[in-house]
């Protein structure tokens, strides 16, 4: 029999020493443990921090700051996730919404752990004086807690040197809590790290999609009634946490080392260089939004990877009807989980575009967000390719990956043109237009009204080149722009602190600029996007290939503008990117 060192960190809640919730805790891991047929003897102990909160005055707010706050990402970790019902499913209506005390209490505590410095200094001190005594072997962080060990092993690695981390129930890959890591999560210096995902636990809980062999996420699915999905018992009594964390802990290094890697493999599904996801989107349900060369484009640029050594198995395609807000968010994670360095990701999408007003926790419209439009768009958050979700996806990208979305779609609404190319943006029905109008009664006319701006920073020259926020104030698509809550100032103190450049951005190409629209062409009698047409033309040159992104962006804007008039495309990339070639993989 061995002696197994354990530290757990209690999340949200009274929790007294000596309590009946300890010995919960410790019922479940011998559960979970003892599954195996072998007595592990646990010697457990507790790291217990509500007294350093009390000393804070923290209190369950009553207005809805907090949970705007870190439901500010929609149905990507919040109030969608909340609401919603099954997996892929839409979110309840706003009418039979609700939030229980016990999210407003988590998100009240996590956002003034986030904000006051001082009260971190304290935790993340006492952690490690617990830490250098104790010297547990592996340490469960439940919730809250999970944040305070993140973010002591963040300032001081060697806390979880040559120890295990498990985290569960935690709300570490929020964005809002992300934002606090200047916009990223990184791997540990742990021996190994474990993350347990319920997808039906409701309290502000997210993924945390890292690409890294040293981490490890572990689906923990149960679904209880009420807010027991947050229960920490449940976590660990669950029968994945023997599968995986009780397994490896007691086998050898190398049997424990194959099995990791063999449960890594599975959950990317191979480890493919290249992959695409081609949309394209003709036949639109309503009449008056139907296109004519999105499927065209889709086999184009298909015929044009695989000319570039994408191989066909790689590539997948959703055409009309199936390309549903569903079907391509179920994509997309196909296309970029797991992604490691030295691999490439592209992204092609043909069809429409639009701006989408949507309201926030407080029930008013707080920002406007470009989306792409799938099949069965209807001007709602939950049944739209906004990037509040999406960058939960691509911001945690390995640096030495390549991501490129190829969008031939435009964001400023738009309408048949008489005798010309059809543009490819839709303009937002009378009801969804309010939103964004108010009356002026002095000059008696309705006049526009810019979103309120979460950081003036991102709209400032030196943002410009990203051009994270439209003239009009909306949220431009794939810019992360929910990671980047701090100030420049205190952002890049962050970024240097914790040793990272940020969230991950991919390279865009764009049909058009921010106030333009994507037209279709027709070449003799097949219709193509404009754009799509014209970047295939460059890449199939192959005595001339564009040496750079800057190349290819020229020669775009001249291919473009002898078949579409006021139609300039655009390229948007982090700067390394600029001086390589579209399909190079070379890191940063």
């Amino acid at each position: 029999m061995s002696t197994i060192k354990v530290l757990c960190i209690h999340g949200v809640g009274h929790h007294p020493n000596g309590g009946a919730w300890q010995d919960d805790w410790e019922a479940a891991l011998a559960q979970s443990s003892n599954r195996l047929g072998r007595q592990n003897e646990l010697e457990v102990a507790y790291f217990l921090y509500d007294g350093i909160f009390a000393n804070f005055d923290i209190t369950p707010t009553g207005t809805l700051t907090a949970i705007a706050k870190l439901t500010a990402s929609g149905i990507a970790s919040g109030v969608g996730d909340m609401f919603a019902g099954p997996q892929n499913q839409p979110a309840a209506p706003r009418a039979a919404r609700s939030v229980s005390d016990r999210v407003r209490w988590t998100a009240g505590m996590v956002v003034q752990w986030a904000e006051d410095q001082a009260m971190r200094a304290q935790l993340r001190l006492a952690l490690e004086e617990h830490i250098k005594v104790l010297e547990p072997d592996i340490i469960f962080a439940h919730s809250l807690g999970s944040l305070i060990a993140y973010d002591t092993f963040r300032h001081k690695m060697e806390l979880v040197k040559d120890r295990v981390f498990v985290s569960f129930g935690s709300q570490i890959g929020n964005p809002f809590v992300r934002s606090q890591f200047a916009g990223r999560i990184e791997p540990l210096s742990a021996s190994y790290w474990y993350h347990l995902y319920n997808i039906h636990d409701d309290v502000l809980t997210t993924r945390i999609p890292i690409a890294d062999k040293g981490f490890e996420q572990v689906m923990t699915p149960f679904d209880i009634d009420g807010m027991a999905d947050h229960d920490a018992t449940q976590y660990l009594a669950h029968e994945n946490v023997t599968r995986s964390i009780w397994s490896d802990m007691v086998v050898g290094k190398r049997m424990r080392k194959k099995a990791r890697a063999v449960r890594q493999e599975v959950r990317r599904g191979g480890n493919h260089d290249k992959r695409a996801l081609i949309i394209g989107i003709d036949a639109y349900d309503n009449p008056s939004m139907r296109l004519e060369g999105c499927v065209n484009d889709a086999f184009l640029m298909s015929e044009v990877l695989q000319e570039n050594g994408f191989e066909s198995d790689n590539i997948r395609l959703l055409l009309d009807h199936r390309a549903t807000a569903a079907e391509i968010w179920q994509r997309l994670e196909w296309l970029l989980e797991g992604t490691m360095d030295g691999q490439q990701r592209i992204l092609c999408f043909s069809g429409h575009g639009a701006q989408l007003p949507d309201y926030g926790a407080d029930e008013t419209v707080d920002r406007v967000d470009e989306c792409l439009v799938p099949f069965d768009f209807d001007w709602t958050h939950e049944r739209a390719i906004t990037d509040d979700r999406f960058q939960a996806l691509y911001s945690q990208l390995p640096y030495g990956a390549r991501f490129t979305a190829i969008l031939d779609c435009c964001h400023s609404g738009g309408m048949t043109r008489s005798g010309g190319g059809r543009p490819r943006g839709l303009s937002p029905p009378d009801d969804i237009r309010h939103r964004t109008l108010k009356w002026d009664p002095e000059q008696a006319v309705w006049v526009s009204r810019k979103p309120p701006t979460a950081n003036r920073d991102l709209t400032t020259r030196k943002a410009k080149e990203i051009s994270y926020i439209g003239k009009s104030g909306q949220r431009r698509l794939m810019r992360a722009t929910d990671l980047l809550t701090l100030k420049d100032e205190e952002f890049e103190t962050r970024r240097e602190t914790f040793g990272h450049m940020g969230p991950f951005l991919p390279i865009i190409l764009q049909a058009c600029q921010e106030e333009q629209l994507a037209y279709e062409y027709r070449h003799g009698v097949t219709s193509y996007g404009a754009f799509s047409y014209s970047l295939a033309q460059i890449l199939r040159d192959r005595d001339n290939l564009p040496a750079n992104l800057i190349d290819l962006e020229q020669r775009a804007i001249h291919r473009v503008k002898q078949i579409a008039d006021n139609q300039v495309p655009q390229i948007v990339a982090p700067g390394p990117h600029y001086d390589k070639p579209l399909f190079s993989i070379t890191d940063s």
